[in-house]
C-alpha cells in the first residue's frame, strides 16, 4: 500500500506527547511490512533544526478571504522513511507548536487547515497517490472533508481512502464559526451531525464524520469514547459511526525502555538477574536526597500535572500513604496549583517525599527502574505508555480501571497470582488509598512480590502487532482482502 501518514508531530523530531510517538513508531513498521510509507508533518522551527531536508516543491493553497498562500515542500528522511515538511513561516516559523507560554496560538484553525489543504496539494505535487492517508487528532482532522469534499471530483483522489486516530478526545479544537468560508466549510455541513457544536465549529467531530474509517488508541477506551460519561460529547458522531469505529493499543518502543540495555540507567538489569534494579533505587534515593534504605517501599511517578492524570484524588491519597513507612518520588510539570500541592507534601514530609517540577528524561528513566510501584491513577487515559515501560522495568503500576490501563495491566485481585500491577475503579482518594494500602502489603511478602515483578516484566506491546491492527483497518477502507 501507499500510505501518507498526516501528522502535527513526530518522535524524534518534535514531540509534545503521545501522537508523536506513535507516529514515529508506526512509519517505520509499515515499511518493515512491506509498504511505501510517507510522513507529512508542518515545517517547525523546532523540525528544521532537527531534520536535515532539501525543497523538492513548491504549491499555493486558498483560505477563502485570506486568498492564495504560497508554500514549500521540504523533503527529509527518518529512520528510513521519507518526511515531507510544508514551510510556511507565516504559521509555522515560532517557538511553538501549539502554545506560547501556555496559551494556544489564536490561529491554530487556520495553521492547520492551511496544512490540511498543503498536504492534498503536495501529494500531486510529488505524484505520490497515496491508498491511504491517514490523519491524527484534531490537527488533521479536516483532511477526510477537503478529500471527500473538495477534492470529490479530482481524478487523482479518486481511490484514496482516509483513517483518523483519536490519540485524546478531549482534544477537539473548538472555533468561531465565522471561519466557515475562511476554512471551506459549506454551511450545508455546519449541523450537529457534522461539524456544528453548540455555535461552535467542532474539527474533530467534522473529521469523525467524514473519515472512512475512525479509530482510537485502546480498545476499552473506543468503548468509553461511544459513552456519554467519557467521549468527552463526542458520543452522538461516533455512535453514528460505530461499524468504521475500532480501538488499537499502541505499542511500547523497547529500544528506549529497556532495562537491559537502558544507557541512562546507572546499571542494567533484566528478569534473571534483579541486582542492578536495586542499584538504581539506592541511586534515585541518592539523587533526590532521600535516604538510602533498601527495603523501604518507593512509589514513584512521571506525568503532566493535569486534570486528566488525577490529581485531584491522587494528593488526598498521597497525604494518608505518607502518614507510613513509604517514599514517594514524583516528577512532572504543568498545572501551577497541582505543583504547589506537590510542594506542600515535600514540606510535610522532608525525610520521605520529593517532587521535581520539570521533566528530565533521564531522571524519568531512573525513576521507572527505581521505584517499586509506579503512580497513574487517570482520571481517564485513552492508552499510556508509562505503564508498559513501568512493567517491563519491574515497577509494579498503580492504575485505574479506565482506558489503555485496562488493557495492558492485569490488576491484582482475584487471580493475584497473574498480576502484573494494581487498579482500582472509583475516582475517589479512599478506592485509590485502598489500593495503595494493597501493594503495601504485597510488598512486605516478598516471594509473591517477586512473582508479580516476573509476571510484569514478560508482558510485551509490539509495534508490530498494532501495525498489523492498522494494516487490517486500511484493507477495510480499501475493500480489499487480507
Amino acid at each position: 500500500m501507499k500510505i501518507l501518514f498526516a501528522v502535527s508531530e513526530l518522535a524524534g523530531i518534535v514531540k509534545t506527547g503521545g501522537l508523536a510517538d506513535v507516529a514515529g513508531a508506526l512509519g517505520p513498521w509499515m515499511r518493515k511490512l512491506g509498504n511505501d510509507v510517507r510522513v507529512i508533518m508542518p515545517a517547525y522551527r523546532q523540525a528544521l533544526e532537527a531534520l536535515t531536508t532539501d525543497v523538492v516543491g513548491v504549491g499555493e493553497v486558498c483560505l477563502g478571504s485570506y486568498g492564495n498562500m504560497g508554500f514549500a515542500i521540504r523533503q527529509g528522511e527518518f529512520e528510513g522513511v521519507p518526511v515531507y515538511l510544508i514551510e510556511h513561516n507565516q504559521y509555522f516559523d515560532r517557538s511553538g507548536l501549539y502554545t506560547h507560554e501556555g496559551e494556544g496560538f489564536g490561529d491554530n484553525t487556520e495553521r492547520f487547515a492551511f496544512f490540511c489543504k498543503a498536504a492534498l496539494q503536495a501529494c500531486q505535487i510529488l505524484s505520490f497517490k497515496p491508498d491511504i492517508i491517514h490523519g491524527h487528532d484534531w490537527q488533521s482532522a479536516l483532511l477526510p472533508y477537503y478529500l471527500k469534499i473538495h477534492e470529490s471530483g479530482n481524478a487523482f483522489f479518486a481511490d484514496t481512502r482516509t483513517v483518523l486516530t483519536i490519540h485524546n478526545g478531549a482534544y477537539q479544537q473548538h472555533t468561531d464559526s465565522a471561519l466557515l468560508d475562511v476554512l471551506g466549510i459549506d454551511h450545508h455541513w455546519y449541523t450537529p451531525d457534522f461539524f456544528e457544536d453548540h455555535g461552535h465549529i467542532n474539527l474533530l467531530k467534522g473529521g469523525i464524520a467524514f473519515a472512512d474509517k475512525i479509530t482510537t488508541v485502546s480498545p476499552r477506551y473506543a468503548e468509553e469514547l461511544q459513552t456519554d460519561l467519557g467521549s468527552h460529547g463526542l458520543a452522538h458522531v461516533i455512535g453514528r459511526r460505530k461499524q468504521d469505529f475500532s480501538g488499537i493499543l499502541n505499542g511500547c518502543d523497547y529500544q528506549e525502555w529497556n532495562p537491559e540495555m537502558d544507557a541512562l540507567l546507572p546499571a542494567n538489569y533484566s528478569l534473571d538477574d534483579l541486582s542492578g534494579k536495586q542499584v538504581c533505587k539506592q541511586v534515585l534515593q541518592e539523587r533526590l536526597q532521600l535516604p538510602v534504605i533498601a527495603d523501604k517501599p518507593l512509589y514513584g511517578l512521571v506525568s503532566r500535572l493535569a486534570e486528566q492524570k488525577g490529581f485531584a484524588y491522587l494528593i488526598p491519597a498521597l497525604w494518608q500513604l505518607l502518614q507510613g513507612d513509604v517514599q514517594v518520588v514524583l516528577q512532572g510539570s504543568g498545572d501551577r496549583a497541582t505543583a504547589a500541592e506537590l510542594n506542600r507534601l515535600v514540606s510535610a514530609f522532608p525525610d520521605k517525599c520529593r517532587f521535581v517540577e520539570a521533566y528530565d528524561n533521564r531522571l524519568a528513566h531512573l525513576i521507572e527502574a527505581g521505584s517499586d510501584f509506579f503512580l497513574m491513577p487517570s482520571l481517564f487515559e485513552p492508552c499510556g505508555l508509562n505503564q508498559m515501560y513501568s512493567m517491563k522495568y519491574g515497577t509494579l503500576p498503580v492504575v485505574r480501571a479506565v482506558g489503555g490501563l485496562v488493557d495492558s495491566v492485569k490488576g491484582y485481585g482475584s487471580a493475584a497470582e497473574g498480576a502484573t500491577g494494581f487498579m482500582f475503579d472509583s475516582a475517589d482518594s479512599d478506592a485509590l488509598l485502598h489500593c495503595l494500602n494493597q501493594t503495601r502489603v504485597v510488598y512486605q511478602d516478598s516471594q509473591l512480590m517477586s512473582r508479580l515483578v516476573s509476571n510484569a516484566m514478560s508482558e510485551s506491546f509490539t509495534w508490530e502487532q498494532s501495525a498489523q491492527d492498522y494494516l487490517e483497518v486500511y484493507r477495510t477502507a480499501l475493500n480489499v482482502e487480507s
